[in-house]
């Protein structure tokens, strides 16, 4: 309210103390159009008639961002801090009520995740015809609140684990996808999560999931779980085998989901070109993932992030020149070739230039020898 009045102020001392203040204005009213005023009218002789305080050295009215800029700091000069002001310690007093302001005006974070956890307690008890608007809100503030890699680990401590069963086989999808995202969210990049999911037996769960569940959103949340449980943890791979989860990522790529074929193919990309021991590249392979690979970049109506994530699944699996793939992407039943040359050729139509780099690497490493026998 108090700039306001200085607003005011500013603009009728400005009016009053200026006789061109009617050219003025109106050159203001059209200012959107960059026009001049055509006349200066003569000097009137009026003094100030209502007796308004006139502010002195007011500065000119910006004409561009440099003028803006300069404006701004002049105007506010009178209200900047005196340069001789100093700095004194905060007495107790003061410290601990802005401290007690502070705790009032922060939320407990543990509390309200006890809390959500109480009531999904009882979540095995809520049927089909039930409404379940409750729990996926508590579902829903837990993802939230469980952000950082602390609280993910408390959430953990207050038993917090003990209501994903009872979650993951609700019949209410809603709950079920929702679980699987505050499972993703709580072990993504965090070990000690990681480890206490795996541990509490939720791995085949979610694989199922992925594979059967008829909600395409649980679907899609349970392999996000899957993939953040999985990264940066060597012994979720050994999980993954033994549930056969590496044929469930082979079986998501061939989904009719465009969400689940795009992040089983990243997942499998990921995994690919991270193994540096050759053993899951060579699992893989023996699953057949470089003939799925070629007959699936063979389709023209293939999505462009899953075409990607392919073309680096082949890369990733024929890094450091891996015998086993190269073998294997050159059978000629396969057609790899003529596949990889098609991409080349529409990756330059389309500028695309990382797939157009991908194609021309895989091109080079794995058909290079063949062309110079050939030519031979």
């Amino acid at each position: 309210m108090g700039s306001s009045h200085s607003g005011e102020s500013r603009k009728t001392s400005n009016m009053d103390r200026n006789p061109n203040s009617q050219n003025q204005n109106t050159g203001q009213d059209s200012a959107g159009s960059n026009a001049r005023p055509l006349s200066i009218e003569a000097p009137r002789t009026n003094q100030n008639p209502n007796n308004v305080e006139i502010l002195p050295n007011q500065p000119r009215q910006p004409r561009n961002l440099q003028g803006l800029l300069r404006f701004a700091a002049e105007a506010t000069k009178a209200e900047d801090a005196p340069s001789d002001s100093r700095f004194c310690p905060m007495d107790e007093e003061r410290k601990n009520f802005l401290n007690e302001a502070l705790s009032s005006m922060a939320v407990n974070v543990i509390e309200e995740l006890q809390k959500d956890v109480k009531l999904l307690h009882n979540v095995m008890d809520v049927r089909v015809e039930d409404d379940p608007s409750q729990y996926e809100a508590a579902l829903d503030r837990i993802a939230d609140l469980a952000d950082s890699m602390d609280v993910a680990n408390d959430f953990y401590k207050i038993g917090g684990f003990s209501v994903f069963g009872p979650c993951l086989n609700s019949p209410h999808s809603g709950i079920r996808w929702r679980v699987a995202n505050v499972i993703a969210e709580l072990t993504q990049n965090n070990p000690f999560c990681q480890e206490k999911v795996l541990e509490a037996g939720f791995m085949p769960i979610l694989l199922s999931m992925v594979d059967t569940d008829p909600s395409d959103m649980a679907r899609i949340k349970a392999l996000y779980a899957v993939s953040c449980i999985v990264r940066g943890h060597a012994l979720a791979l050994r999980y993954m085998e033994i549930n056969d989860g590496y044929s469930v990522l082979m079986r998501a790529i061939q989904s009719p989901v465009e969400k689940l074929q795009i992040k089983s193919a990243f997942l499998l990309s990921a995994l690919c070109n991270k193994d540096k021991g050759n053993d899951l590249k060579l699992t893989l392979i023996k699953m057949g993932l470089i003939e799925q690979a070629a007959g699936l970049l063979a389709m023209g109506s293939l999505l462009p992030e899953t075409r990607e994530q392919l073309l680096s699944v082949l890369n990733g699996l024929t890094n450091d020149n891996y015998f086993p793939a190269l073998k294997e992407c050159r059978r000629p039943e396969l057609c790899l070739k003529q596949t990889l040359e098609r991409h080349l050729k529409e990756s330059k139509e389309e500028e695309s230039i990382d797939r157009e780099d991908i194609c021309k690497e895989l091109l080079d490493k794995i058909f290079a020898d063949q062309d110079a026998e050939q030519e031979r």
